[in-house]
């Protein structure tokens, strides 16, 4: 493996997979230095106030918004991992003009990866909005009993940890996008993959 190739693999994993597992890290512990941390507390408040006020089918409503998108990413991602299966990583090439010199596709198992991990978390967004939907209507006695915390701490944990997954996985999608510019030439897309952390960091995430 050429010594590019692990600058490339180094950039993606410390943007990619430690950045946001720190980020997130620091959403969950210290909400206020993030913009998720501080807009989950404003959800709280939207969903605590829809429960009190007895608008369980409007919070439905505006839940089946979000499903539905999450649903479309996760059939998109397994869609074009199966593509991947059956085609890029069989050693065949999915054009004449993308190719490495390398004898393995890095590009390819990145994307690969990169789309299965995107897939796993919009799975689990979807398990958990799902069972928020669920759950808005239940017997708030027997849900404190089985989760030992109040009610409606559960439900916003459970939306918490939905729109996180669903966080992940469109980011997965993003610098899934980075990944292709790797054909162009491995520093292309090192400097692509910093610059869409960078952005992300400083747009939307502080």
């Amino acid at each position: 493996m050429e010594l590019k190739t692990v600058f490339a693999f180094l950039a993606y994993g410390c943007c990619f997979l430690v950045y946001h597992s720190v980020y997130l890290y620091l959403t969950e512990k210290k909400p206020n230095l993030t913009k998720k941390g501080r807009i989950n507390d404003c959800y709280a408040s939207w969903l605590r106030k829809t429960v009190e006020e007895n608008h369980h089918l409007l919070l439905v409503h505006q839940l089946r918004n979000m499903i539905m998108s999450i649903t479309f990413l996760a059939s998109a991602s397994i869609l074009l991992v199966g593509f991947l299966l059956t085609y890029g990583l069989t050693g065949e090439y999915v054009a004449n003009s993308l190719f490495l010199s390398e004898p393995v596709n890095y590009p390819v198992w990145l994307i690969f990866f990169t789309l299965a991990f995107s897939f796993l978390n919009l799975l689990l967004a979807l398990r958990h909005i799902n069972n928020l939907t669920v759950l808005i209507r239940s017997d708030t006695e027997k849900l404190e009993n089985i989760e030992e915390r109040s009610a409606l701490t559960y439900l916003e944990k459970l939306f918490k940890k939905g729109s996180q997954r669903y966080m992940l996985g469109r980011r997965g999608f993003l610098y899934g996008v980075a990944i292709f510019f790797w054909y162009v030439d491995v520093w292309v897309f090192i400097g692509l993959t910093v610059l869409l952390t960078a952005t992300l960091a400083y747009q939307h995430d502080f």
